[in-house]
Order: structure tokens, then C-alpha cells, then sequence
């Protein structure tokens, strides 16, 4: 038997899957239609009839107001969608048009019927699917008029998929490596300045779907969960993964222009991006609904207040991601509204694109390899240090500290001789190395090789006079070799 509970989960699942809005309701609530304007189609959901009279009436009723349907719409459907659900038993006629304007009336008596209007398989699993939810829970979903709620109703693929690999992502990296410092992140694809620089650009999107913590990856998939659903509901699927993704490019452009010593990951920027698009949406509407911007910032306000009680928090890709929102998503309305505008913004997005990848470029770039391996002996994680001394070999990053610092590790873990041979290999490579010269003279006077000692400071003095502990070193040795 066929009940109000169903005519309003009939109306629920058109708005929540396949993306259409109630435009319009009856005194009783007994009619609503629905609109998607993508499809450019009209879904008319009618509780109750009692002849096939009846039904001709409802049928020619809304053909003869389709002038006033296309004014009040802005666009003339291509199709209409009559859905009768009643109980009374009459002669079903077949009112189908298929010239110009489709139209298709459907009688629904029972559920089987009712199943056999679903589009698809999947939809009419959800369906059927048995629920304790009650006819007013359907009925208050499908016709809430909160923009932000309205919005919230929808079902969001794109957002839930991207939910769910950053979530897998993180539990992964948990279960496998268990450890989330800088070392590890660096290893599976965060986002340093030192490796995109040379050739890395790969980390550009993983750094995208990496997170510090449990607290990191929370705030952040709560804040994908409202702000995507926002977006994709508005643009649709594909068009809010570009906005995602683009946003996210334009956060870790701007974090490369001015962090070059630390790790970066996260999905902040793309989200902040999501946010920016939110905004230009209103400007282009001209709708600033004081309720909706008021929720709007009290979620910017929280987002914010606890990212900034967070480790590492990017306060720079956030900046460039909601920048990158802003613009993406007016360049796309433009490219159809007003030709204009749209070169002027792409012109500026170029521009800036441009003058991101000069600043990268230009800027002096810090080796992360050997920022990370002196974090971890600073914490006495020398197996660490040496995994990561080997790696940056391995990856041809090694530089003279690297070199420098694998001495100082193979001295305290192994012994001064290894040190030695150590410091000592790393001159071979970078003969002008004035910190290796000087660790190798520090490590000779310390084995009472005097002459040897002084041989070493003396080169380090000659690629860099102006060092007050080479000077010191210097004298020191210059005054014992007298004395002998």
C-alpha cells in the first residue's frame, strides 16, 4: 500500500541522488515539483487520485502553464515527470509524449511500481532498504529551505571518496609505519621546497592526501564533509574534485615560495580552497544571506582557532588555497558570463602561477635531508639519522653536512675511526668544504696528530677566513705545534 511516508521518500531521494530542488508546493502539500536544471527537467510528485480524469486534468494542466513555467524557471524544460501515488483503482491510460517537449505519467499503486520509477540499481537498494525513519523525517529533509542545510542534504560522491583515501591513507601510515615525523613523511611523499626544486613535482598532489596526526586529519575531514558537500552540491561532482585539487595546487605553490626548511602535508589548502569557492559563489549570486555568512565564518572562526593550537599548521598554503578557490571557480563562471572578466582572471591566475614558480626557483633552497637527520640526533634517534643519511646518498642529495653529520653519528655510535673515515670520504667529494676540513682537524686533534690537525684548519681557513672558531682553532694549534 502506498502511503504519504513513500510520496515524501519518493521527493527526499530526487533531492538527496539525483540532484534535483522543490520549486513548488501546493496548500496541502499534496503536490510538489522539482526541478534539475543541469537535465533541464521538471519531476511532479502528486499524492492522490481518484480517475483517469483526473489525471488527464493534471497532465493538461501543467501543459497549459508552460509559458509561465519557463519564465518562472528562466529556461524551457526539455522534459516533465508526472508521478500519481494513490490507492484508487481506475483505467490507466498511456499519456506518454515524446515529441518536443518529453512527457511521461506513471500511476504507482505499489511498492513494486514504485521501484520501477528508480533510475538504477543502486538507487533502488537505497531504496527499499528498511529505515525507522518516519514520514515528517522525509518530509522536513526534502523541504528544508536553509541554504547550507539544503546543501548538506545532498549526497556527495566525490566528497565521501575523498574522505575515505585520505582516511585509508592515514590509517596505513599508522598501522604500517606508526610513526609520523618528519622523516617518514618525507619518505612517502610530503611536500618539501629542497625536493620538488629538484624534479619531485609528484609531492605536489601527495602532500594533498598526508597528515601529521590523528587531531590533523579530524579537523580536516570535518571540514571537508561541510564544505565539500557545500560545493559539490552547488558546481557537481567533477567540477568541485577540480576546484579540490586545483586549490590544493595553488596552497602548495604558495607554501614552496616561502617554506623551504620544513615538511608540508595536509589537505588544508584544497579545503580553504573549497571555502574560497563558497564565497565567490555568494559574489556571483549577489545573495549575502547574513545567516548563511554567519555560519559560514563561525566555522572559519573554529577551523582556525584550532589550527593555530596545532603543530606545523600552514598558515600560507591555507592563504594561497582559498586564493586559488576564489579565483578557479570565478574564471569557470566567466568563461560563459562575461568573456572579459574571464581572460582578465586567467591573465592574473598566470601571472601568478608565474611569479610562484621565479620565487621557487630563485629562492635559497635548505637541505630538508639535513635539517631532519640533525632533529633526530637531537632526540637520539641515530638510527634514524644514519636511515636518513643513507637515503639522502642513495637519492645523490648528499651535500658536505650530510657528510658532516654522518661523522658526528658513526663517532658516537660506532667509533671515533669510523667518524673519521667518514669526514674523511665526504672530503673527497667536496674537497672545498671548510666544515669538513674543520671537523677532520677538531677529530685529528683530538687523536694527538697535531700536523695533521693544523694541515686541516689551515684549508678551512682558506675557504673561509672570516670564521672566528677556524681562527680560534687555528691560533690554538699554531701555539702547540711552537711549543713543540
Amino acid at each position: 500500500m502506498i502511503t504519504e511516508k513513500y510520496f515524501w521518500k519518493c521527493i527526499y531521494t530526487w533531492v538527496k541522488y539525483l540532484d534535483y530542488q522543490v520549486i513548488h508546493q501546493n496548500t496541502d502539500d499534496s503536490e510538489i515539483w522539482l526541478v534539475n536544471k543541469k537535465k533541464s527537467s521538471i519531476v511532479v510528485f502528486k499524492f492522490g487520485a481518484n480517475s483517469a480524469q483526473e489525471v488527464r486534468f493534471d497532465k493538461s494542466r501543467i501543459q497549459e502553464h508552460n509559458s509561465d513555467i519557463v519564465t518562472f524557471l528562466g529556461f524551457t524544460p526539455k522534459n516533465y515527470e508526472l508521478y500519481i501515488l494513490t490507492d484508487k483503482t481506475f483505467t490507466d491510460e498511456n499519456l506518454d509524449e515524446y515529441e518536443n517537449t518529453k512527457f511521461k505519467v506513471r500511476i504507482i499503486r505499489d511498492n513494486k511500481q514504485l521501484e520501477n520509477i528508480l533510475p538504477n540499481f543502486a538507487l533502488k537498494k537505497i531504496f527499499t532498504k528498511q529505515t525507522n525513519q518516519t514520514k515528517t523525517f522525509y518530509k522536513n529533509r526534502a523541504l528544508n529551505r536553509n541554504p547550507i542545510e539544503k546543501h548538506m542534504v545532498k549526497f556527495s560522491p566525490v566528497t565521501y571518496a575523498l574522505i575515505t583515501v585520505n582516511v585509508l591513507i592515514w590509517l596505513l601510515m599508522f598501522l604500517i609505519l606508526n610513526h609520523f615525523s618528519d622523516f617518514k613523511l618525507l619518505d612517502v611523499g610530503g611536500l618539501v621546497h629542497f625536493n620538488v626544486v629538484h624534479g619531485e613535482w609528484y609531492r605536489l598532489i601527495t602532500s594533498i592526501f598526508l597528515h601529521f596526526n590523528f587531531e590533523h586529519i579530524l579537523m580536516n575531514m570535518l571540514s571537508l564533509f561541510i564544505f565539500g558537500k557545500i560545493v559539490e552540491s552547488i558546481v557537481g561532482h567533477w567540477r568541485m574534485l577540480a576546484i579540490y585539487i586545483i586549490s590544493g595546487l595553488f596552497g602548495n605553490f604558495a607554501s614552496l615560495s616561502f617554506n623551504t626548511d620544513t615538511v608540508s602535508v595536509g589537505a588544508s589548502g584544497a579545503i580553504f580552497g573549497l571555502i574560497g569557492a563558497i564565497f565567490a559563489f555568494m559574489y556571483i549570486s549577489q545573495r549575502y544571506n547574513r545567516k548563511v555568512i554567519g555560519q559560514l565564518l563561525i566555522v572559519l572562526v573554529i577551523l582556525i582557532g584550532m589550527s593555530l593550537f596545532m603543530h606545523n599548521v600552514n598558515i600560507v598554503a591555507h592563504i594561497g588555497g582559498f586564493i586559488g578557490g576564489v579565483l578557479i571557480s570565478l574564471i569557470a563562471y566567466y568563461f560563459k558570463a562575461n568573456r572579459n572578466r574571464f581572460w582578465i582572471l586567467l591573465i592574473l591566475i598566470l601571472i601568478l602561477f608565474i611569479a610562484a614558480q621565479v620565487r621557487i626557483f630563485t629562492i635559497k633552497e635548505d637541505n630538508i635531508y639535513n635539517t631532519i637527520i640533525a632533529n633526530e640526533m637531537k632526540e637520539n634517534n641515530y638510527k634514524e639519522a644514519q636511515e636518513m643519511v643513507q637515503q639522502t646518498i642513495d637519492k645523490h642529495y648528499a651535500d658536505d653536512e650530510t657528510y658532516y653529520l654522518n661523522g658526528l653519528i658513526l663517532a658516537t655510535t660506532e667509533s671515533k675511526a669510523e667518524g673519521v673515515a667518514a669526514l674523511e670520504r665526504g672530503l673527497s667529494y667536496f674537497p672545498n668544504s671548510a666544515i669538513l676540513n674543520y671537523e677532520l682537524a677538531i677529530a685529528n686533534r683530538s687523536l694527538d696528530d697535531n700536523d695533521k690537525a693544523l694541515k686541516y684548519i689551515k684549508k678551512a681557513l682558506k675557504i673561509d677566513s672570516s670564521n672566528n672558531d677556524y681562527i680560534n682553532l687555528h691560533k690554538e694549534l699554531s701555539e702547540q705545534d711552537d711549543e713543540s
